[in-house]
């Protein structure tokens, strides 16, 4: 399961509703196995888990209506996505991240997605670039109301679409799942107003960039952007890590 699924249509879901499910999955869906994941994952995004937590499968296959084997079978997942950790005799834990742990995996996605970026400008089609740009004026009237949902769908698409577009699939791989790690502290950025302001606007740039087939000039913005949202994660670390959307 592609982390974009959550950081596109699961985050938006997650900013416009404040109970993203009134009833137990299990009385609603016939194929549990992937809702279960995505719910943990969500509550584990939205810090209902914090760092350091322990995850009590019981309570949760109860809160959901589904077995303790399901809700195992997803924190088994979310063990190699590195979101959870499991101690023998006392069961799993939401991971802590260290500010040592995010400096890492943003530098990694620095280097990776400049790289990814220059490589995939050029053989991005124009019904592509087309539906990005609606993305865009999506995001920027969504700015006018002071709303977020519609920044997170065009950040994560354009995200999306440079590392896709690379041609190679392993980079796919190792920016997906550090990018899992960290997808908590997007989301939390994101819905600070001036942040999401500027975040729209640094995306925007890249955006044009990559519409005017500009391949370094958009490794160059993407690599800016990584970086100060890695320094500004940095800063306010603690709020983040342990604060409340």
């Amino acid at each position: 399961i592609q982390i974009e699924e959550l950081t596109g249509a699961e985050v938006a879901k997650i900013y416009s509703q404040n109970d993203t499910s009134k009833s137990k999955l299990g009385e609603k869906y016939e194929n549990l196995g992937d809702r279960v994941y995505h719910k943990i994952k969500e509550e584990i995004i939205l810090r209902k888990h914090k760092p350091g937590d322990r995850i009590i499968d019981r309570e949760i296959a109860e809160n959901l209506g589904v077995s303790r084997s399901l809700v195992r079978q997803a924190l088994n997942i979310l063990e190699k996505e590195d979101l959870v950790v499991s101690r023998p005799r006392t069961g799993y834990y939401v991971k802590k991240i260290t500010k040592k742990d995010i400096k890492d995996i943003y530098e990694l996605r620095r280097v990776l997605e400049e790289y990814a970026a220059e490589k995939s400008v050029s053989l991005i089609g124009k019904e592509k670039i087309d539906e990005l740009e609606k993305l865009f004026e999506d995001a920027r009237e969504d700015l006018n109301k002071n709303q977020v949902e519609k920044l997170v769908k065009a950040d994560a698409e354009l995200h999306r679409v440079l590392i896709a577009n690379c041609g190679n699939s392993k980079i796919e791989d190792i920016i997906y799942k550090f990018n899992s790690l960290v997808l908590f502290y997007r989301v939390m950025d994101l819905t600070r107003e001036n942040r999401a302001k500027n975040s729209f606007k640094n995306h925007y740039e890249i955006f044009k960039a990559v519409k005017n087939n500009k391949p370094s000039l958009v490794s160059k913005l993407i690599g800016e952007h990584i970086n100060f949202s890695k320094n500004m994660i940095l800063k306010n670390y603690k709020e983040y890590t342990f604060g409340e959307i």
